[in-house]
């Protein structure tokens, strides 16, 4: 006979004998039975459980019972196990459910069962660019940030996961960015530290778990990936979306645009920074013409997003009280995406005559980013998305006082994608949120 969620939330359940002042929640052993009963007949379920109910343990045990319990019929049938997916928006509560709620219901339930908390590939160190940027460290880094890349280096010598988490204080983000995993820079098999690999080490450790903890970044971002060929999780059958009052906003920036100033002044820096005389460029071997072709045109994109910004802030300036909408296509001149492109171009030739693979990968996919803001920028000018979308302009000041404005473009109604990429495609799908019907 199968274990219930009554056999561990009952009054005589595994965690009545566990704990001396145990008392029933009857709404937390309903919310649990309706959760198994979706999960059992496959079908969606939205629960709105207000605080004291105690969701996490309502949706936590019937996703254990479920996976752990056909883990164990379909192994003999040699099939592929099935897995639970719990979204969440928090940290804090990512951090209640693993190093809290789940190893509890460890130490209570009568089988074991695995789970692991899936973090963005970028959280990861990757050796192989690890190393390069400690060799490439005058052409990359001003003087004073040799420190810091001693001791990153010496943290990846002894870290037991590679996670930018386990590294205290927190790396600088500038070097951090230049040496995390990412995933049009990366070798796979081909790579010298493919065996050591902490971010495909974690891979591997998803891949065998049966409960994947990810909060909503993750989990749009995969939904993303996917509809190009790509992903970051592996097929789950089971899906439970914590804090759900909060997935409509998220799905709707990941599956959205927005651009910043600053986006493209960071990835223009990273090829060639005129004032510190660093970069991606400077360090690549390449003849002295192909390389004054290439910073050249980078400081013609540079002098390109200041002008395209800079239009779209005088025009939201000459619309005082505008809310940011903008309803029509080329509001403006857009000098940008044309330089991106012809920058495109010259990387190309460059990347084509680069033997070294370390070189041209980073230059591939620097190469890769301008092109994806340029066409996110012609997208948003022409107000092309697939979906039917709301187009907007925001600006912000920042801490120096300098107005900066971003373009973004939000699905209208995200409804029919998450039909269609989400709803339609997992067999069961668990909305809960203490706030679900405000």
């Amino acid at each position: 006979m199968s274990t219930t969620p009554q056999d561990i939330l009952g009054t005589d359940g595994s965690i009545a004998r566990r704990l001396d002042r145990y008392e029933l929640r009857q709404e937390q052993l309903d919310m649990s039975n309706a959760v198994w009963q979706a999960f059992r007949t496959e079908h969606h379920l939205a629960v709105e459980a207000g605080t004291g109910v105690g969701k996490s343990f309502a949706y936590l045990i019937p996703a254990i019972l479920q996976t752990a319990g056909e883990n164990i019929q379909r192994e003999e049938n040699g099939d592929f196990p099935p897995r639970t997916v719990i979204s969440t928006h928090t940290i804090s509560l990512q951090e209640q459910l693993i190093d809290k709620d789940i190893p509890f219901l460890r130490s209570v339930l009568p089988f074991e069962f695995t789970a692991v908390l899936v973090k963005g590939r970028s959280n990861y160190v990757c050796l192989r660019r690890l190393k390069t940027a400690a060799e490439k460290m005058p052409s990359l880094f001003e003087e004073r940030k040799k420190h810091e890349m001693q001791r990153i280096t010496a943290w990846s010598e002894t870290t037991s996961d590679g996670s930018k988490s386990s590294l205290n204080p927190e790396p600088d983000w500038e070097i951090w960015n230049e040496i995390c995993c990412e995933n049009g820079n990366c070798l796979g098999k081909k790579c010298p530290h493919s065996s050591n690999c902490f971010y495909g080490i974690a891979r591997r450790r998803i891949s065998n778990a049966q409960i994947l903890v990810v909060n909503h970044a993750v989990l749009f971002s995969d939904l993303a990936l996917k509809t190009g060929g790509g992903s970051i999780l592996p097929p789950y059958r089971y899906l439970i979306l914590d804090e759900a009052h909060t997935v409509e906003q998220a799905a709707a920036e990941h599956l959205g645009i927005s651009v910043t100033q600053y986006q493209s002044e960071y990835n223009l820096n990273r090829l060639y920074n005129s004032r510190t005389q660093k970069g991606l460029l400077t360090g690549t071997k390449i003849n002295s013409e192909q390389q004054a072709a290439a910073k050249q045109s980078v400081e013609e994109c540079f002098y390109a997003t200041e002008t395209l910004f800079g239009y779209l802030l005088d025009y939201l300036d000459e619309r005082p009280g505008s809310n940011g909408r903008i309803r029509e296509q080329n509001i403006t001149a857009n000098p940008l995406s044309g330089s991106m492109r012809k920058l495109q171009e010259i990387l190309r030739d460059i990347i084509e005559q680069t033997e070294d693979v370390n070189e041209r990968t980073e230059l591939r996919s620097a190469r890769d980013r301008i092109a994806a803001l340029a066409l996110d920028i012609d997208v948003w000018m022409r107000q092309s998305l697939e979906a039917e979308s709301v187009y907007y302009l925001d600006k912000t000041v920042t801490s120096r006082g300098i107005p900066r404005v971003s373009l973004n473009a939000v699905p209208m109604d995200i409804g029919p994608i998450l039909r269609e990429q989400l709803f339609n495609k997992i067999p069961s799908v668990i909305l809960t949120s203490a706030t679900l019907t405000n």
